[in-house]
């Protein structure tokens, strides 16, 4: 029992850790309920704004961190000449990146950079998964933007948000957002419907938006409308100019060019032809790109950070001559961990596994010539515990009891670990905030690691 108490004070350092992330992401309904007090969404420019970051990847909104993070040191843009293995590893960063906003989305109902209408799923009007969102170079400059698509709310909380991270400056931009029907084309170019047709024709009214690389975002170019005869014989108290409507069906097309539209009598002047023209000009045979839209749900991303860690595992294993008994690699690799590991130190190293507590199935102790050195628990995600003294070439994402502790932070770092912002411990890292992520807390004394505690992670999963 004694051993037992002792193993819950170091579990509760790092519970510690990671309590204040946890209590900041998680919540499901209560952290996502304020309604967003948006107007419906007619034409003006794309809404687009940067989320900077700073060392550690957070957002400056109030505090609410932009969910994941990756190191922009070792972040190298994939138009620089660099290998086939560095740009994978660099797609891998932005897509791990994405998978923390996706993350807080789904389990925490919150946007990095703002409030969601959660009142459809709060009383019970669908699921989040009734949302999308896609991730792919939609706006064409090389690197993968993240889609998100959010339609189960009221008229007035619908979104359609163009996200574009880049890990090497470390931010996050907003490159529009608008009413959630639109189209995209090969040329840069979006057609966004308007919420709501408040016209005075049956044409559905609709913007214009072109990518600019300059700005990294889309800017509003053009909106058409259209006046029907039959809708209403007069706009503004003037007549329907009928000697305009050449073409006498009946409809006149209002096309403004530039940012702000234009709602006066007499832009109302030109018919069918003339819009197809405008239009097809504007276009010059654009194609429609098929955005390949997923659930918004956590199986539709459960990869993305595993695949990034992956990577980053490979290319520190590049330096390394000790890695078959490695147990951090087993997190990613081994769906039961855990067992692999008990199975691996009993089997090679003749650890003697044990349970103290008989009603407490959930807790194994480790053995070596009669000392605890391995600790398990099986509770939630599982944590793993190495403490003492280093046994053979096992270690822990390449650290080990006795290594310095800038050796252990370098080698930690190698394989995408940072400080965690709000970790209360010393020595706490994390490899992002989302789920498939890894958690890891040592202690020290003399400068040497005596103890090392690692997790499957996520902020926003409590």
């Amino acid at each position: 029992m004694k051993k037992e108490k002792e193993n819950f004070i170091k579990q509760g350092i790092v519970i510690l850790c990671a309590a204040s992330v946890l209590l900041a992401g998680c919540g499901g309904k209560d952290s996502g309920a304020e309604q967003l007090d948006i107007e419906p969404i007619e034409p003006t420019d794309g809404e687009s704004g940067n989320v900077s970051a700073d060392g550690a990847g957070i957002s400056e909104w109030e505090g609410e961190g932009v969910p994941d993070s990756v190191d922009a040191e070792d972040a190298v843009a994939p138009d620089e000449g660099n290998t086939e293995d560095a740009q994978a590893l660099y797609a891998a960063q932005v897509r791990h990146y994405y998978a923390g906003i996706l993350s807080q989305i789904t389990a925490g109902w919150k946007l990095p950079d703002g409030e969601l209408d959660t009142s459809s799923l709060e009383n019970g009007f669908g699921k989040m998964s009734d949302n999308r969102f896609a991730v792919t170079d939609i706006d064409g400059d090389g690197r993968e933007e993240l889609i998100i698509s959010y339609s189960n709310a009221c008229m007035a909380g619908m979104m359609e948000i163009i996200y574009d991270y880049d890990p090497v400056l470390g931010e996050l931009k907003r490159e529009l957002t608008v009413w959630p029907s639109l189209t995209y084309y090969d040329n840069g170019m979006v057609k966004a419907e308007a919420s709501h047709n408040h016209t005075h024709g049956e044409f559905w009214p609709f913007a214009l938006y072109q990518y600019e690389k300059e700005s990294d975002s889309y800017q509003q170019i053009a909106y058409v409308q259209t006046w029907d005869k039959e809708f209403s014989d007069e706009y503004e108290g003037q007549p329907f100019p009928d000697d305009l409507d050449t073409d006498g069906d009946g409809t006149l097309f209002n096309i403004s060019e530039g940012a702000e539209p234009s709602y006066e009598y007499e832009d109302f002047k030109y018919n069918q032809a003339d819009y197809e023209a405008w239009y097809n000009g504007m276009m010059e045979g654009a194609q429609e790109i098929a955005v390949p839209y997923q659930p918004l749900q956590y199986e539709s991303y459960a990869d993305f950070a595993p695949a990034y860690l992956r990577l980053k595992a490979e290319e520190a294993g590049r330096e390394r001559t000790d890695m078959a008994d490695d147990l951090g690699l087993l997190i990613l690799n081994e769906d039961r961990f855990l067992d692999v590991a008990k199975t691996l130190l009993s089997e090679k190293y003749g650890v003697e596994l044990e349970q103290p507590e008989p009603n407490f199935e959930e807790y194994t102790v480790g053995l070596v010539d009669g000392k605890e050195v391995f600790s398990f628990t099986a509770l939630d995600a599982g944590d793993l515990s190495y403490s003492g003294e280093k046994v053979g070439d096992v270690t822990i994402f390449g650290i080990y009891p006795g290594i310095s502790v800038d050796g252990a932070w370098e080698k930690l770092q190698t394989y995408g670990f940072y400080a965690s912002p709000y970790g209360e411990a010393e020595n706490c890292l994390i490899t992002g905030y989302g789920f498939g992520n890894i958690s890891i807390w040592f202690s020290a004394e003399d400068n040497k690691v005596t103890q090392i505690t690692v997790m499957p992670f996520c902020a926003f999963a409590g």
